[in-house]
């Protein structure tokens, strides 16, 4: 696959908050009635294809105040829903549905002229992936004493299935501090004999501090119950989940400028 540019720019890189950056209890949700399930759906034929997919953020010491007055610092949400999922420390499960790794270029984010993700691919053997994997090819300076990144993430979709969030899906990614948890989190999923989305994670937030900088990442373990899908028709629906989400992901419809926003002051 080609690497695909990057064309929208900011006038800044700080993202602006609307009100759909203020808490939506997950309780919620769209309520369909009984009179309209027997209906057709009609005129989002073509809708899947330019949509993009919510994000699993935490809420970082850096984030925007009013975001941390909606879920708090160190708390888990769905952005730019707005769906509370967790608060600090406290413990959530969720389904990973599919998972992707992919490569950008991030710009400094003290350059307001020039877009967060300068490019980006899903190619393993493009000159962006082979950089992101190279520690002393990772950065370049550009411009008038600007730092670019060359990033490799680790990207999955999730499927909530705990809490009042229950049903909710979003984006999840691993790339800078965070790297290595998602390699670990990969890890886990390998050596379980199943497919990947008939798997439950138990992740909560932790504080992570490396050289004078501080910030929340996920940590995660075993459910205290049924770590492994034991229902049938549950795998199925979700089997036909992840076949429609690959699907998604070969198009490259997610985005993850909110992601970068939160995780550029973090460490490599």
């Amino acid at each position: 696959m080609t690497t695909s540019k990057v064309k929208k720019k900011a006038a800044t890189k700080k993202a602006t908050t609307t009100t759909t950056d203020l808490a939506r209890p997950a309780d919620s949700a769209l309520v369909i009635p009984d009179w309209m399930q027997s209906e057709a759906i009609v005129g989002v034929e073509q809708v899947g294809e330019h949509m993009t997919t919510p994000r699993l953020v935490i809420v970082q010491a850096m984030s925007e105040e009013e975001r941390k007055e909606a879920f708090g610092e160190g708390g888990v949400a769905i952005m730019p829903d707005g769906v509370k999922i967790a608060d600090k420390g406290e413990e959530f499960v969720a389904i990973p549905l599919v998972f992707w790794p992919s490569w950008e270029i991030w710009s400094d984010i003290n350059d307001a002229t020039a877009p967060m993700i300068e490019d980006s691919t899903q190619d393993p053997n493009s000159d962006i992936a082979r950089r992101a994997r190279t520690k002393d090819a990772r950065e370049e300076m550009y411009g008038d004493g600007f730092k670019r990144r060359f990033v490799e993430s680790l990207n999955f979709i999730v499927l909530i299935d705990s809490g009042p969030a229950v049903g909710e899906v979003a984006s999840l990614s691993f790339n800078v501090g965070e790297h290595y948890t998602g390699s670990k989190l990969c890890g886990m999923l390998k050596r379980r004999p199943c497919s990947i989305f008939a798997n439950r994670i138990a992740f909560k937030t932790a504080s992570r501090k490396r050289n004078n900088r501080s910030w929340y990442g996920f940590d995660f373990n075993n459910p205290e119950t049924d770590p492994i899908i034991q229902d049938k028709e549950q795998y199925d629906k979700l089997a036909s989940m992840h076949a429609d989400l690959t699907r998604l992901v070969s198009q490259v419809v997610v985005t993850r400028e909110d992601v970068v926003q939160d995780a550029d002051d973090i460490p490599v």
